[in-house]
């Protein structure tokens, strides 16, 4: 999340050899850069890198850091969900609770149906994964577009703000965003996490209005309207891969 339009770093996806394995990273280049980054997450090892770094230098670099590297990678495969099932009994989640997928026979253009702790999809065909797909992903988009302006409404008001405009994300690479005309953009994938999750999204994203930065000025107006927004961020970043089943 963030305000500003950095310049993008120039980015490669290269390989190396690593006590055997072949590990596929992806190279960014900045010239803000002064020093190389190592970063591992759910979409691999991301190497951060001055301009003009020789590559003989941070083959350096990650070879020294094997060790280190082959260890994370394998930490973060062992965390990564199992693969979604688009079929019957698979488990859904929704502001923060479980849902069973339950799938039914029905009318092409029927809507999915929330009934109690099941989630209703109605198809003709019911091994049409693709057809699952897309009906999960209308409802979700439009859960979160309902969800999403009712707490952009509450907390804008109480910052004195004017309800800024939303558009829904499609992005795996970050939760929400603001851009300099004050347009919110958020990830309909937030609307599985708890509301205390989706608030500090939001706020944050409303602060950016006000302050176009990271800035301490800008944390003490998150801290303002979210007092513990601390352990929201905290709980984002541990369940956010189990938003990105699909």
């Amino acid at each position: 999340m963030g305000f500003f339009a950095k310049p993008r770093a120039a980015s490669e996806t290269r390989t190396i050899r690593l006590d055997g394995q072949e590990i596929a990273y992806l190279l960014k280049r900045s010239p803000r850069r002064a020093t190389i980054g190592l970063r591992i997450d759910h979409r691999g090892l991301t190497v951060n890198a001055p301009q003009r770094a020789a590559h003989s230098h941070l083959e350096k670099v990650l070879r020294e850091r094997a060790g280190w590297l082959l260890d994370k990678l394998r930490e973060w495969q062992a965390r990564q969900p199992a693969p979604f099932a688009w079929q019957h009994g698979e488990t859904l989640l929704f502001l923060g609770s479980e849902l069973n997928l339950c799938l039914a026979e029905g009318a092409r253009r029927a809507q999915p149906l929330l009934e109690d702790d099941a989630l209703v999809v109605r198809l003709p065909d019911l091994a049409d994964a693709a057809a699952v797909r897309r009906k999960l992903e209308q409802w979700y988009r439009a859960e979160a577009q309902r969800h999403f302006l009712q707490r952009l409404a509450h907390y804008a008001g109480r910052m004195g703000l004017a309800l800024p405009s939303l558009a829904l994300s499609g992005a795996r690479s970050r939760w929400g965003s603001c851009n300099s005309r004050g347009e919110i953009r958020l990830s309909w994938r937030l609307i599985q996490a708890p509301i205390s999750q989706i608030d500090y999204v939001v706020v944050h994203e409303l602060a950016h209005i006000r302050e176009l930065n990271h800035s301490p000025r800008f944390w003490s107006i998150v801290r303002e309207y979210l007092p513990h927004y601390e352990a929201a961020h905290r709980a984002l970043k541990a369940s956010g891969e189990r938003y990105h089943r699909f």
